[in-house]
């Protein structure tokens, strides 16, 4: 078998698998795909708990990181690591990220991202099995969007959608419409009510038997390999002691925000500092590299549930509620920011862990708030040319103090609408919380400091932008700044946080870039 190849693309996860399958349509074009992990090119060889969409699967396929939360907390933080990434692990919902999210990307110095320019990716990316082919809306995609029915929704589910509605929230029959706002059903990557559609599924899968398209599972990159401003491969270690070095004249970073920064500063990509340093030779000084994560924190009241009430084997999830914020002292609302899930079934083992103690249980449930556009930011890093040494990731929360008025606005609504929708019906206790706290700014304050936990949605660690941004790592078509070649496709590209969960916006910036790719 040849080593070399025209383009390599370094991971499999929710954004390079749909690169490596678009590229490989072009029958002239050699196209390699490297994953950590492993690749079931079939539903016969998946395993099941990847294709459960009722549950997160978060041991079996991950990658074992931690994160820096506030302070000395930490805590687990999730990254697939199968072909697939963190869509074949997560959970299913994909809704789209609003306008004003694109036209901000724009207006950052990246024109072609735009929401006219993207609506049409968007449209082309889906298969509504609701709504079907319409102005904002696709048929015959690839990735499945399908809404929660009436009769599968659980008994809290049906009482949160009541007690929204009652408090005054629109009803939002599709969170897909670019003007919707409100409760209503989540929009899920799935076909039924059970079955997960990952982008292995189905990016990869119908890619499955091309000739010009080699997968290389069980496979750690270690670094890009640069000589003279250009890429001309990268060295990949297969077991424990095995290395092997693949050709190409483009090498797509798509390890995501986590290990594309990781991958680019082994490479010699990254602040001059730091690579100095670690005593790796600088192919590229980009200061930005690693810089400005974004992830967007989760906080809640949660309750135990009474004998029976579980829910266990449903969806996590069913029901939102999507709403704007009041403006920030000296700012302005921004449509949407704001996403309150109500939550079937959350094991303390890998969600909100320090409640575990309070709560004298291993699962809770009740209704979460998440925080879309957080002021914080944090950074990763490396501490080691070695790529067998995991990242150091340090998530920032809390770190900007605005944020505390975004969460104590979060607890508080979630407390109300948990106590006015009947939902405590099904529990025997509130865990961790008092309506005192609730009422104190000062105690609701060490409420948030304690529970603060992360809804899994890292960007922006490579993030796009233009010629004159200093911390721009790659252009609007992903080209990083410096070397010939490599180029970057994942969320790591966010120029900034969108107000949705992620992973729709990371499958789109796959297609797009992948789209643009082949036009070069």
């Amino acid at each position: 078998m040849s080593d070399t190849f025209d383009d390599i693309v370094l991971g499999a996860g929710t954004a390079g698998a749909v690169v490596a399958a678009r590229l490989s349509e072009d029958s002239t074009r050699r196209v390699a795909l490297v994953e950590a992990g492993p690749h079931y090119a079939t539903p016969g060889q998946t395993p099941q708990d990847l294709l459960n969409a009722n549950a997160m699967s978060l041991v079996g396929h991950d990658w074992g990181h931690s994160a820096g939360l506030t302070g000395s907390r930490r805590t687990a933080f999730p990254q697939g690591k199968v072909s697939g990434g963190s869509s074949a692990i997560g959970n299913t919902v994909m809704i789209r990220a609003t306008p004003a999210d694109f036209d901000e990307w724009a207006a950052l110095g990246n024109s072609l991202w735009s929401w006219d320019q993207v609506l049409p990716q968007l449209r082309a990316i889906e298969d509504d099995l609701d709504f079907g082919a319409d102005e904002f809306h696709g048929s015959g995609g690839p990735v499945p969007i399908r809404r929660w029915r009436s009769g599968e929704l659980t008994a809290v589910q049906q009482l949160f959608l009541e007690g929204c509605l009652e408090a005054g929230y629109p009803h939002a029959a599709d969170h897909n419409h670019p003007r919707s706002t409100g409760v209503g059903p989540i929009p899920s990557n799935r076909r039924d009510a059970r079955q997960r559609v990952s982008t292995a599924m189905a990016y990869l899968w119908p890619a499955t038997g091309r000739p010009n398209l080699t997968v290389f599972a069980d496979a750690l990159v270690d670094r890009v390999l640069i000589d003279d401003g250009a890429v001309t491969g990268v060295r990949v270690l297969e077991g424990a002691d095995s290395a092997r070095v693949l050709k190409a004249r483009r090498i797509v970073v798509a390890a995501g925000a986590v290990g594309t920064p990781a991958v680019l500063l082994r490479s010699g990509v990254g602040p001059r500092e730091t690579l100095e340093e670690l005593g790796i030779p600088v192919q590229s000084p980009l200061s930005g590299i690693g810089e400005g994560l974004v992830d967007q924190p989760r906080i809640g009241v949660f309750m135990t549930p009474r004998p029976g009430k579980g829910n266990a084997s449903a969806s996590t999830g069913q029901i939102v509620l999507r709403t704007t914020a009041p403006a920030p002292a000296g700012g302005q609302e921004r449509f949407n920011d704001m996403y309150y899930a109500m939550v079937n079934h959350f094991s303390l083992a890998h969600h909100f862990p320090q409640l575990r103690s309070a709560a004298s249980t291993d699962a809770v449930f009740g209704i979460m708030a998440v925080v879309r556009r957080p002021h914080s930011r944090g950074r990763v890093g490396i501490t080691s040319a070695d790529p067998r040494v995991a990242p150091r990731i340090d998530l920032g929360y809390l770190s900007d103090d605005r944020d505390y008025a975004q969460f104590a606005e979060a607890v508080r609504t979630c407390w109300q609408l948990a106590h006015s929708a009947k939902i405590g019906a099904h529990a025997e206790k509130v865990v961790a919380l008092e309506e005192k706290t609730v009422a104190d700014d000062g105690l609701l304050r060490g409420y948030i400091d304690t529970v603060v936990d992360t809804a899994f949605n890292p960007v922006g660690t490579a993030r796009m932008g233009p010629a004159g941004d200093p911390g721009a790592v790659v252009d609007q078509f992903g080209a990083v700044r410096g070397v010939e070649g490599l180029h970057v496709a994942d969320a790591s590209v966010f120029p900034s946080m969108v107000c949705a969960n992620v992973a729709l916006t990371v499958v789109l910036v796959g297609e797009r870039m992948a789209s643009m790719l082949r036009e070069v």
